[in-house]
């Protein structure tokens, strides 16, 4: 394994290879990226089911609604809350694999 000419410019993979606080750096800024979108997956996710709640507390009334004989309340914890769920799923996982491949790109040899 090769980690690159001893003089010139070293690429972003020779110096994760080798270990150098600037690999180091890489890869902490990838985990900084990882975590924040990690944490905002975490706030939209609970902003979404710790609203319900709230909305539940300041509207008392919607117990007494019902649509299609099924209590409002009911409705609103089922149906709205999975395809949100599987909404931030997606673009979670998007916004990932746009890190990911941002670092690999960083690493490539060129």
């Amino acid at each position: 394994m090769s980690l690159g000419p001893p003089w010139g410019r070293r690429t972003a993979r020779d110096e994760l290879a080798a270990e150098t606080a600037y690999g180091q750096l890489y890869l902490s800024r990838l985990r900084r990226a990882q975590l924040e979108l990690s944490v905002v997956g975490l706030l939209a996710f609970g902003g979404l089911v710790g609203s319900l709640p709230a909305l539940f507390a300041l509207a008392p009334g919607l117990e007494r609604i019902h649509i299609l004989s099924i209590p409002l309340p009911a409705l609103l914890v089922a149906v709205p809350v999975f395809p949100m769920c599987v909404a931030i799923g997606i673009v979670y996982q998007r916004r990932a694999d746009a890190l990911d491949a941002t670092f690999r790109t960083l690493i490539r040899d060129e």
